[in-house]
């Protein structure tokens, strides 16, 4: 009997087909691309491969194997070259040819390419089984890490694993994706940048994908295509079959499969009063974010972590770049980028957005993240180890790469430096030594740069709330990173299943840190922003104009909607609702109490975008 087994460890056992046609199988995943489409399922099947029983091989046999797997990584690199080649500047895609670039890198990387040298040699594995291990090791490691943009990143150690797979299997032909009927709706276990590149664009009009997140490859390639995206739905892609017809929901995150008539019928309105909705929405982005009653005015800015954000956030409305995580530069690759490298892609950002301001985040992340060697010990605990600021005080030829590609970049636009995880003054200080140095070297190298960069603070540990009148003194902002911050304070690990419930940005504790920060700002002249995922749900919104913040930073495709609300509210109501809220003792009730003023206040729109 043959062995069969999958490159991916989650999917040990297969969900049963949706027998008999169960009709309105409602299925909940994780909206990524606004918008409903209803049309028949193609399900794409992945090539899991089904790999021959475990060969050990002979020592004497290693380095042809070994040979035999270089030259499929070789052929897999020119296949993705190929792919690459043929996007051309009028595809809607075009700007996501970058992907391509580091998957090709990734061939490469130690993490895959060395390891499985290693595992063929040190464990006499035959080359399938070897890569196969490999991908299972690096996705199991990827999973325990917190931020979802990161863990999204052993998908393409998984895709290029894949690809090096089927060569040596023997499989030549890609995906079938290119070929479509009408009213496509692609469901899959997983969706490769070259499934989607490749696919007939024009006959597609929903995904449903098991895998993935928010910002997952599918997830920015949809929102780029326009069309509606539900991800994270585990195994639907063995419930469903090709033919059967589906409803997806990308506002909601909400698929439906074989609807009955009456469900088609309420969900093609959905669909109209979705796309005149979001029409008409797009203009709120051009406008400013005042109150109805020209009280308050706040900067309502956008997070980036990609160069092809850019366009997307000024298309919907944003006035800066509120945080750009640079995270993204340094992963996945064999060397970290070099000042040149760096410098072009902060002079990108900021010569796109001049007058309004960009705040470029330096390096946060551990070295459990970075795939080169920092000759690093390992840690048990990475969440509170050596990471961020802590990580770059240590390895200062990171930092000073990174502060010397900034401060050039400066030059072109407005640019404000913000510092992550610090939690004492003294970490301010040895940071500002470091930018000083910079400085000097810049200046006797006779280089452009910018001395009167803003310096600013990520506040997303309580230590950094409790001493923020003393932390004001040093910085010229404050940026409330509320994911970690609710994280750290509520001892709550966001991505445990068993404890992620209690995770609540409207928990009492959650707001008065963040009261206490904006008095602090208040206070000593300090502009406070919010850069976490708490700062794009409207339900926060009247709180966060309450307590006074000066800026919100959120996902680009939440500027719209945040904006008419914030323009549809008086800040006097504002202020009673705060004041209510403030004297409730727990989430659940003050969560109850913004979903019901919300609905009274915003019915449309809250149907629209939270049903």
């Amino acid at each position: 009997m043959k062995t069969t087994r999958k490159i991916e460890d989650n999917q040990a056992t297969e969900a049963p087909k949706n027998e008999g046609n169960q009709t309105n199988l409602l299925i909940r995943g994780i909206a990524v691309s606004g918008g409903v489409g209803i049309g028949q399922a193609v399900v794409i099947e992945r090539i899991t491969t089904d790999i021959s029983p475990r060969r050990i091989i002979k020592p004497e046999e290693v380095s042809s194997e070994i040979e035999r797997f270089t030259n499929a990584v070789g052929e897999a690199a020119d296949r993705l070259k190929g792919i690459k080649r043929g996007i051309n500047v009028d595809h809607p895609l075009s700007e996501h040819r970058y992907i391509f670039d580091t998957q090709i890198m990734l061939l490469h990387d130690r993490m895959f390419f060395d390891a499985t040298k290693k595992a063929i040699a040190a464990e006499l594995q035959n080359a399938e089984w070897a890569i196969s291990d490999v991908i299972t090791k690096i996705t199991a490691a990827f999973d325990t890490i917190e931020d979802e943009y990161l863990r999204e990143r052993a998908r393409d150690i998984y895709f290029v694993g894949e690809r090096v797979l089927k060569i040596l299997m023997g499989v030549r032909s890609e995906t079938k994706i290119h070929q479509l009927p009408p009213n496509s709706i692609i469901v899959s276990h997983d969706l490769s940048p070259a499934d989607t590149v490749q696919m007939a664009k024009e006959s597609v009009i929903g995904f449903a994908v098991d895998m993935g997140g928010k910002t997952s490859h599918t997830a920015i390639m949809a929102r780029s295509l326009k069309i509606p995206a539900v991800t994270g739905l585990d195994r639907m892609s063995s419930l469903v079959q090709t033919g059967d017809t589906v409803i997806v929901d990308g506002s909601t995150g909400v698929v439906i499969v074989n609807p009955d008539p009456d469900t088609i019928f309420r969900f093609r309105e959905r669909q109209e009063v979705y796309r005149k909705y979001h029409q008409s929405l797009l203009a709120f982005g051009k406008l400013p974010a005042v109150t109805s009653d020209g009280v308050r005015t706040m900067r309502i800015t956008a997070n980036i972590e990609l160069l092809d954000e850019v366009e997307i956030a000024i298309s919907h409305g944003s006035e800066g770049i509120g945080l750009f995580r640079t995270e993204y530069l340094f992963l996945g690759r064999r060397t970290a980028p070099d000042e040149e490298e760096q410098y072009e892609a902060y002079r990108h950002v900021l010569a796109r957005h001049d007058p309004n301001p960009v705040t470029i985040r330096t390096l946060d992340v551990g070295g459990d993240k970075i795939s080169y060697n920092l000759n690093l010990a390992h840690e048990t605990n990475p969440a509170l180890g050596l990471r961020a600021i802590r990580l770059c005080l240590s390895r200062r030829d990171l930092f000073k790469t990174q502060l010397r590609a900034i401060l050039r970049a400066a030059v072109h636009g407005y640019c404000r430096l913000l510092l992550p995880m610090i939690s004492c003054i003294s970490e301010i200080h040895l940071a500002k030594e470091v930018l000083e140095e910079v400085k000097d070297e810049l200046a006797a190298e006779g280089k452009e740069f910018r001395r009167d960069v803003k310096l600013g603070i990520l506040v997303e540990v309580p230590s950094a709330v409790t001493i923020a009148d003393m932390l004001a003194r040093e910085v010229d902002f404050f940026s409330i990173g509320t994911n970690d911050l609710i994280q750290y304070a509520l001892a709550i690990d966001r991505v445990n299943e068993h404890v992620n419930y209690l995770y609540d940005t409207l928990h009492p504790a959650v707001l008065r840190l963040i009261q206490q920060v904006t008095n602090v700002g208040q206070a000593g002249g300090v502009c406070v922003s919010m850069c976490g995922e708490m700062a794009g749900d409207p339900i926060n919104i009247p709180i966060l104009l309450g307590l006074g913040l000066d800026e919100l930073s959120m996902n680009a495709l939440s500027i719209p909607m945040v904006k008419k609300l914030i323009r549809s509210v008086r800040m006097d109501e504002c202020l009673d609702l705060t004041h209510q809220v403030f004297k409730m003792q727990g989430a659940q009730e003050i969560r109850a109490l913004m979903e019901e003023w919300i609905r009274t206040r915003f019915p449309r729109d809250y149907f629209v975008g939270h049903s």
